[in-house]
Formats: C-alpha cells, sequence, structure tokens
C-alpha cells in the first residue's frame, strides 16, 4: 500500500462536501488504490485516509441500480472498515438529475440497511458537479465504461 498526502482539493472535498471533521494531521496518509472488497463491490474510487476514514465512491447508473447494489456496496464497505479498525465509511453515490422523490427512496433504503445498527457509516449523494473538484484530481471515472459497470 502506497500513501500520500492529500491534495488540497481532496481535503477540501472531504471537509465541505461530506462534513468530515478529522483533524488535520489525518491527512497526511491518503491511500486511493482499490481494495479487493472494493472491486468486488463495483466501487469506482476507494479512498483510506489517515487510517480513520473509509469513502466508497460509486457513479451510480440509475436509481434502480442504487437501490439494487447498495446491500453489496454497505457490506463490502462496512467488513473494510472494521478489518482495517477504522472510524468510519461514507458511501458517496454519484448521480444526475435525481428528483427529490428519487433521493428520497435512495436514502430510505440505505437506512433501512443499516437498520441503525451502525452510526459510522454515512451516505453522500452528488451530482456530478458537485464530485467534480474530486474528479479533477483523483480521476474519478478514468472514463465513462464506469458507468456501464453499474447497469440499470
Amino acid at each position: 500500500m502506497s500513501t500520500r498526502p492529500a491534495t488540497p482539493e481532496l481535503e477540501h472535498f472531504v471537509r465541505h462536501r461530506l462534513g468530515c471533521t478529522c483533524p488535520a494531521e489525518v491527512f497526511e496518509q491518503v491511500d486511493d488504490a482499490p481494495s479487493a472488497p472494493s472491486r468486488t463491490a463495483g466501487i469506482d474510487r476507494r479512498i483510506a485516509i489517515g487510517g480513520r476514514l473509509l469513502i466508497y465512491i460509486v457513479a451510480a447508473a440509475s436509481e434502480r441500480a442504487a437501490h439494487s447494489k447498495m446491500a453489496d456496496w454497505i457490506r463490502a464497505g462496512l467488513a473494510e472498515r472494521d478489518a482495517l479498525g477504522m472510524n468510519r465509511l461514507r458511501l458517496v453515490l454519484v448521480m444526475d438529475e435525481l428528483t427529490g422523490e428519487e433521493q428520497g427512496a435512495i436514502e430510505a433504503t440505505f437506512e433501512r440497511l443499516i437498520a441503525e445498527t451502525d452510526d459510522r457509516v454515512h451516505l453522500h449523494l452528488l451530482d456530478t458537479a458537485s464530485a467534480s473538484d474530486l474528479a479533477s484530481v483523483h480521476q474519478l471515472f478514468p472514463d465513462a465504461s464506469d458507468a456501464a459497470r453499474n447497469p440499470p
């Protein structure tokens, strides 16, 4: 595993888009290499920060894909977070053109799946523009075929 300090853009994304209040020293070690669990679950980008925070980012092709794969994403993330002794998992779904109703349905699926058993896992729904600061630095979506891994 190769680690490096967070870029200012990554730290900004984590603090301001995801609401992380981690101390600055946490951002001195970033590992964004895929892991076996993240690859198996179809995660587009995995970022481990400071041995405390695990972020899974997925470009979900549709609301239906988000509902059908969310359990796999959560299961893989929780298993990896716990195996590494990390504090939090943040699942970031990047989806455009969600209606309020669709967003509410995805959030309800997430809540049902974690069923108040784990308060250290969080869901973030972002549109492409909101995730663009991270994408430009970490090549979140290297090519358009990423969306094909999450079919409707």
